[in-house]
C-alpha cells in the first residue's frame, strides 16, 4: 500500500512539474528540501556472512546553498528503516553461525532491524541552463552513518542455537547521488534522487551456546530512490530595465 501511494504521488507531482513549462531561473542562496522514498541495504561481515535488509522507507531533510546556476552544497540528514531479511553464508568457515551445512546456503530470517541515520555534506552539480524546466544533477557526499543493529534469531539443525545482537556504531560514510530536477515556478523543484551510501559497521553478538562469535565488522551498503520537494529562499533577480 505504501509503495502504491508513493508511485501515485510521484506521478501526480511529475505531471504538475512538466505542465509548468519553462521556469524562471532559480535564485542563488539558501534552500530547503525534504525527500521520501524507498531503500534496500546489505551488511557484509568478516564472519563470511551477509545480513540482508528488506526494502522499506527512507526519509531525508536537506539545507543547501546555491553558489551559481550549476554548483550547490547541502547538509543532509537521513533515516533508513531496516527490517531484517535472510542471513546468507558465503563460505564453509561460517557454518557455525547457524549450525547449518554450507550447502544449506541461508539461515532462517531473524526477527529485528538494521536501521541507519546519516548526516552528510553533499556537493552537487546541476547540468543545463538555469531556466531549464528539467535538469539532471550528480553529486558526492561525505559524513557519518550511525547503524543500529538489533535482532534475535533461533536456528536449529543438529541442536537449537539462539543468536542475537543489540548494538550500534557510528562510522565515516561516503555517497554518490544522481537524479533529475523538475522546476515549477522560480523557487520550487521536484527532485528524483538515487543515492548509493557506503560505510563501515560493527556490532557485538551473543549466542546461547558455544562458540561465542563476538564482534562483527563489515560494510553497510545502501541503495535509495526518493522524491523530494525543494524550495529556494534567495531573492529573485530583478528583471533588466527597459531599453
Amino acid at each position: 500500500m505504501r509503495v502504491k501511494t508513493f508511485i501515485l504521488a510521484s506521478s501526480a507531482a511529475a505531471a504538475l512539474a512538466l505542465s509548468a513549462g519553462a521556469a524562471a531561473a532559480e535564485p542563488n542562496g539558501w534552500y530547503g528540501a525534504i525527500d521520501a522514498g524507498w531503500h534496500m541495504a546489505q551488511v557484509e561481515t568478516d564472519h563470511d556472512a551477509s545480513f540482508d535488509v528488506d526494502g522499506d522507507w527512507a526519509g531525508f531533510a536537506r539545507l543547501g546553498y546555491r553558489f551559481n546556476p550549476n554548483w550547490r552544497v547541502e547538509l543532509e540528514g537521513g533515516y533508513r528503516s531496516g527490517p531484517m531479511g535472510d542471513v546468507t553464508l558465503s563460505s564453509s568457515g561460517a557454518d557455525y553461525l547457524c549450525n547449518l551445512t554450507p550447502a544449506a546456503g541461508a539461515c532462517n530470517a531473524p526477527e529485528g532491524d538494521i536501521e541507519a541515520a546519516s548526516l552528510m555534506g553533499n556537493v552537487i552539480y546541476d547540468f543545463g541552463s538555469a531556466d531549464s524546466t528539467i535538469r539532471p544533477f550528480v553529486g558526492l557526499g561525505a559524513g557519518v552513518n550511525r547503524v543500529d543493529t538489533s535482532f534475535v534469531s533461533s536456528f536449529a539443525s543438529n541442536r537449537a542455537r539462539g543468536f542475537s545482537a543489540d548494538d550500534r556504531s557510528s562510522e565515516l560514510a561516503i555517497q554518490g547521488l544522481a537524479g533529475l530536477a523538475w522546476a515549477f515556478g522560480d523557487r520550487g523543484h521536484l527532485d528524483l534522487t538515487y543515492r548509493y551510501l557506503v560505510s563501515n559497521v560493527e556490532f557485538d553478538t551473543s549466542a546461547s551456546t558455544a562458540p561465542q562469535l563476538g564482534k562483527f565488522k563489515g560494510d553497510y551498503r545502501d541503495h535509495s530512490l526518493t522524491l523530494g520537494l525543494r524550495y529556494a529562499f534567495g531573492a529573485v533577480a530583478a528583471p533588466p530595465p527597459p531599453p
